[in-house]
């Protein structure tokens, strides 16, 4: 790292597809060490960013260390009804008609249209080969995922008895929660929910949706869980937010640079 001017001047090459790079004016607002640990606040404009270095302004940047990882959000707009996945996905849509009602009763919630549309049209499948969308019935069962993905956070959330395979206390229970509720993320309050809809092919990371009391699945927003506490948000629902991490125009510190495209769908 070197100082330059008001800012510094960083060496290094981005860890994601071009597509996916910040542009000059956007910014960067976390820094961690590998695998996302020792997270630190910044707030640092992007200058200019090149295959080789990068120079940034603004507060944070006495805060960088060699081998340190800077990350950014770009927000999508909330209109993801109006994107077509099928067509960014390369699908030709089904006349499937799906009964909803034994997956929903099965998670009791009442699930988001977009998503039911998409799986409706085009099924559950495997995006690039790595990340899953679940959907009814099959390898990628809604139901069958969702006790996977709510057992492995359980852990993180609750005291010794979450460690059972007989636990299946809801999440928002607080009452099994740690005391200092080191591992359960601030925004996570009691009485609310996680959905998993997607998942990693290789490791164990759930994209989930996070479902609040008195707010309707169409409002849910999405949110990643990592192994270990580390969580991502972003303040969109499952088609906006699954095609800005396809067209770059979100970022993720984890999936971006697996999702650089041409994009595929098996299913």
């Amino acid at each position: 790292m070197e100082i330059v001017n008001d800012g510094w001047r960083l060496e290094g090459k981005p860890d994601f597809h071009v597509r996916h790079w910040p542009q000059p004016g956007e910014r960067f607002d976390t820094v961690t060490q590998e695998h996302g640990r020792h997270e630190r606040a910044v707030q640092l404009t992007v200058a200019e960013l090149t295959a080789t270095h990068a120079i940034v302004t603004g507060v944070g940047g006495e805060l960088l260390r060699p081998g340190d990882y800077l990350f950014g959000e770009r927000n999508a707009e909330p209109n993801g009804g109006d994107v077509d996945l099928g067509a960014l996905l390369g699908l030709s849509p089904s006349t499937a008609v799906l009964d909803w009602s034994g997956a929903e009763a099965a998670l009791g919630v009442t699930l988001p249209r977009d998503y039911k549309r998409f799986i409706g049209a085009y099924g559950p499948g495997t995006i690039d080969d790595c990340l899953i969308v679940n959907g009814i019935g099959g390898q990628y069962d809604l139901a069958e995922e969702n006790r996977l993905a709510r057992s492995l956070v359980r852990m993180d959330f609750g005291d010794l008895d979450a460690w059972s395979e007989e636990a299946e206390w809801q999440l928002g229970d607080a009452a099994h929660w740690t005391p200092d509720r080191a591992d359960i993320p601030s925004w996570f309050q009691p009485g609310d929910d996680l959905v998993a809809w997607g998942s990693w092919t290789s490791s164990p990371l759930f994209l989930f949706w996070h479902v609040r009391p008195n707010v309707p699945a169409d409002a849910w927003t999405v949110v990643l869980k990592e192994r270990g506490p580390y969580w991502e948000r972003f303040d969109s629902g499952f088609t906006t937010t699954l095609a800005g991490l396809l067209t770059g125009d979100l970022q993720s510190r984890y999936l971006s640079r697996w999702l650089s495209g041409p994009h595929t769908y098996n299913h």
